[in-house]
């Protein structure tokens, strides 16, 4: 290779390399002007996230002194909930029984209301009982007092 043709290749590295440079340089301060911009769209994102955050800290300052006056509770808004909430407790008991019975059910023990049950029909049982053996018991009891020394006489 001769120094000419040496002269231009080295000419035509440090023209790429210039390019290159160039380029590069370019990208850079495109990739600058981005990272600026996105730096200011998300300042701005902040500063309202922030407002936003100290409007409902008020809110809830407001709130919880209602709450603690009892004025929240006269809210018609917070009654309508208080039944919904009454509703869904009531549905949820209801349910829960249920399910409760049927497990008894499978089981094979008496639920509460078989046994509620069965205790009213004993207790009915056992006044009829009484009833019937009250009269033998007099009769008994008579016989065994007229026989006895110490029985009053008339």
């Amino acid at each position: 290779m001769t120094t000419s043709e040496k002269t231009v290749e080295q000419a035509e590295k440090n023209g790429v390399a210039h390019n290159v440079e160039g380029f590069l340089k370019e990208q850079l301060a495109q990739a600058q002007k981005r990272l600026e911009g996105l730096e200011g769209e998300a300042s701005k994102v902040m500063k309202t996230l922030e407002s936003r955050g100290q409007e409902a800290a008020k809110e809830v300052q407001q709130l919880w002194t209602k709450l603690q006056a009892g004025e929240l509770l006269t809210d018609p808004r917070v009654q309508e909930l208080g039944k919904k909430v009454d509703a869904a407790g009531s549905e949820l008991r209801k349910r829960l029984d249920t399910l409760q019975t049927r497990v008894v059910e499978a089981v094979g023990v008496a639920s509460q209301s078989q046994v509620q049950s069965l205790n009213q029909e004993l207790s009915k049982l056992s006044k009829k009982l009484d009833m019937l053996l009250k009269p033998s018991r007099r009769v008994n009891g008579a016989k065994v007092s007229g026989n006895s020394a110490s029985a009053p006489r008339a």
